[in-house]
């Protein structure tokens, strides 16, 4: 099982269902259970302007996660350009995914900064980088751009179950 989304009408974002698994290992079912994230691991398809999210690195003992909040550590930077070295520079950072324990997730006014911080201060390719929240009933995916476009990605398949 995958997940698509629709980026632009020549575009799309699909998630492949190893790093949907990891991402959906950290949601925040219960009372305890602590926001996690990481990076968007994938590549950029020659043929097509598709991006594909093959894996996601997942939280690191140096991360600051509590229930309502979670620090990104720069061991996930390490991960990925150790990566990007095994996989001979086809490995490509495309974004930051994270948890929130709420069913249907919306971005906070420090998600917000932090995705503004990404994008202006990230080496990456393309225009664009992808935010993934993980909620505890749906994933909702935001892609902000170079030129400070930002909006929500729509699900193409609709009837995928996660």
């Amino acid at each position: 099982m995958k997940l698509v989304y629709r980026v632009t009408p020549k575009q799309r974002l699909i998630i492949v269902e190893h790093a949907l698994k990891q991402m959906q290992a950290f949601a925040q079912h219960r009372s305890g259970d602590r926001e996690a994230g990481g990076v968007l691991l994938g590549r950029h398809l020659l043929d097509s302007r598709d991006v594909v999210v093959d894996e996601v690195s997942t939280p690191q003992s140096s991360d600051r996660r509590s229930r309502y909040g979670f620090f990104r550590s720069s061991k996930h930077e390490l991960l990925a350009r150790q990566r990007w070295l095994e996989e001979n520079s086809t490995s490509a950072y495309l974004g930051l995914w994270h948890t929130h324990p709420e069913p249907d997730p919306t971005p906070s006014g420090v998600d917000l900064r932090d995705w503004q911080k990404a994008v202006a201060g990230d080496t990456y390719e393309g225009d664009r980088l992808f935010f993934p929240i993980v909620g505890t009933d749906c994933i909702r995916i935001w892609t902000l751009s170079r030129r400070g476009t930002y909006r929500e990605l729509k699900l193409e398949n609709k009837n995928a179950k996660i």
